[in-house]
């Protein structure tokens, strides 16, 4: 019997498939704005080179080979950086700030090499993790000793967390071992959010108290089709229209440093309790930053911009590029304020900051950019100076501002033992720590949010991310992202709400007095600042009914 079929589709066939199911605004927004491209640093490298299983293979072979060192600095380097268009993104750029003074085996992250030439072609099938393991654990050849183990010549397991560094198998072994860490925990929390009422958060496995929380439903996505992340989402009322004049745009919730998008919760609950009468609230989505919350924590080397790059990837390809509002609290605040900067307005409506981070200069003596230069009027540090902002410079890798430095003497060893210290001073001290953030609501410090920082400190890849924290781009000030870079032709900035809690024991009282005062003169008219005396550094959890309140009424105005 003969089947007659029209065979697999071609090439160009599958992209019109493709395209036809593609909203129209994600297709706008890819060739609209220049800070729209989120491509990742040796992105063209990998997927032209490594992607198939032939060429993954030989470069996995190389890799065992030759080493991780050695493997970083022939592929990793300034002319891969080059080759690879160094300005298409800012997440490119600020990797290759790093390698401009130095070799990428003195910079990288411990297993950053093996990160980036491996996850793609692992998540799509080129290699598989089996394979992957058995030549970190028998075909490399830097073993320094030997395993009665025949098919573990190295002595590599899950547990392994050595004090000092990594070797090239060991870290090769770590992409696979944290990937699949990651990977059973979602698997872990889909079937309690199938089989339990309770809740599928880490929170919702703990006593919880204080102002109440709706739970999200939680949800998984591939960033980059490698790492994935963990989002939440609440669905829109029943007689939401976003088609309907005066809808509000949709809500992406952006959390801090150490935080996860768990502790969104009791501001989403305030949010839809305050609206019930109307039951218009729009879709609400909150996502942990890669590194964080349940979010995997690949060893790459994190930056402002890598996390930027994900939110705005996360608001095309999750939220399919529809109008939005982003609220951030802490870095998360100064992360949404970069990524709708690359956004536009056309996609984010607007923003609100709670006790946001990010550099914010007087507006009255603001004069745009600037740089340290030599008496003759060049470069300090010898780089260009005809840029005309802070976005500008930040394309080129920053070359007018002091260049990356490695960690002197010791290396980027020091970075992942700094980070281990961290957490194991931190750890005990969470739930006092936290009952001093939210100083003015102590019963809000209950055990569940414990809990949600607990784990994710504990995952694997957390002290590289903490880390990482050295290697920071230098930050363009909310001056130019909040005004000057709202659109590339649109002068008149963001809608922006500033929630400032004024008794910050992150920052101290002081300071959070004198931001307010800053951005209630940043852009009169397009910023609004409400300053609350009893809230701290995360007044969304600590006040949720007044932070809901407040943003349910510049809602309404935007």
């Amino acid at each position: 019997m003969q089947i007659h079929s029209e065979g697999v589709p071609s090439i160009s066939k599958l992209f019109d498939m493709v395209t036809s199911v593609t909203p129209s605004a994600v297709t706008t927004f890819s060739t609209t704005l220049r800070s729209s491209n989120t491509a990742e640093p040796y992105e063209g490298k990998v997927t032209n080179q490594w992607a198939t299983e032939k060429k993954a293979r030989q470069a996995l072979e190389e890799y065992c080979h030759i080493g991780k060192d050695s493997f970083a600095d022939k592929h990793f380097g300034i002319s891969s950086s080059k080759e690879d268009n160094r300005t298409k993104s800012l997440y490119a750029a600020a990797a290759y700030r790093m390698i401009q003074d130095a070799s990428p085996s003195e910079v990288l992250a411990l297993r950053e090499a093996p990160t980036r030439a491996f996850s793609l072609a692992l998540n799509m099938g080129s290699l598989s993790a089996r394979d992957v393991i058995d030549a970190a654990r028998n075909r490399c050849s830097s073993y320094s000793g030997s395993n009665d183990d025949n098919n573990n010549r190295a002595g590599l397991y899950p547990s392994d967390d050595p004090l000092w560094g990594r070797s090239s198998e060991g870290s090769l072994s770590d992409v696979i071992e944290w990937r699949e860490y990651h990977r059973l925990l979602a698997d872990r929390s889909s079937k309690l959010q199938e089989e339990s009422e309770q809740g599928a958060t880490s929170g919702s496995e703990k006593i919880q108290s204080g102002d109440p929380r709706e739970a999200g439903t939680v949800q998984y996505w591939r960033w980059k089709d490698q790492h994935l992340v963990r989002y939440l989402t609440w669905p829109a009322g029943k007689n939401y229209d976003e088609k309907k004049d005066g809808a509000h745009p949709a809500i992406l919730l952006v959390h801090g440093f150490a935080a996860s998008a768990e502790q969104w919760g009791r501001l989403v609950y305030s949010l839809r309790e305050q609206n019930i009468g109307n039951d218009t609230m729009p879709p609400i989505f909150a996502l942990d930053l890669l590194g964080f919350g349940h979010s995997e924590k690949p060893g790459l080397s994190y930056t402002q911009y890598l996390w930027e790059s994900q939110i705005v990837d996360f608001a095309v390809e999750v939220m399919e590029a529809t109008p939005l509002v982003m609220v951030g609290n802490s870095i998360g605040g100064g992360l949404s304020a970069g990524a709708a900067a690359s956004l536009g307005k056309k996609i984010c409506k607007g923003l609100v900051l709670c006790n946001t981070a990010g550099i914010l200069e007087d507006p009255e003596t603001y004069t745009g950019y600037t740089f340290e230069k030599k008496e003759d009027g060049s470069s300090k540090f010898g780089g260009a100076n005809s840029f005309n902002s802070h976005t500008d410079a930040a394309f080129e890798g920053n070359p007018n501002e002091a260049p990356y430095s490695p960690v002197p003497v010791v290396g980027r060893n020091a970075l992942d033992l700094f980070g281990k210290g961290i957490i194991q001073l931190i750890y005990p001290q969470i739930d006092k720590r936290l009952s001093l953030i939210y100083g003015n609501k102590l019963e809000n410090a209950d055990a569940a949010a414990v809990y949600a920082i607990q784990q994710s400190a504990m995952h694997p890849g957390s002290a590289n991310v903490i880390g990482s924290g050295q290697k920071l781009a230098p930050n363009r000030p909310l001056n130019e992202i909040l005004v000057d870079a709202a659109d590339d032709k649109d002068e008149s900035g963001f809608n922006v709400l500033v929630i400032m809690g004024l008794n910050d024991r992150v920052s101290s009282p002081q300071v959070a007095q004198s931001r307010a005062e800053l951005f209630a003169r940043l852009n009169p008219g397009q910023v609004i600042v409400d300053a609350i005396a009893d809230a701290g550094h995360c007044p969304h959890d600590e006040q949720p009914k007044l932070v809901a309140s407040s943003l349910l009424k510049w809602l309404d105005k935007i």
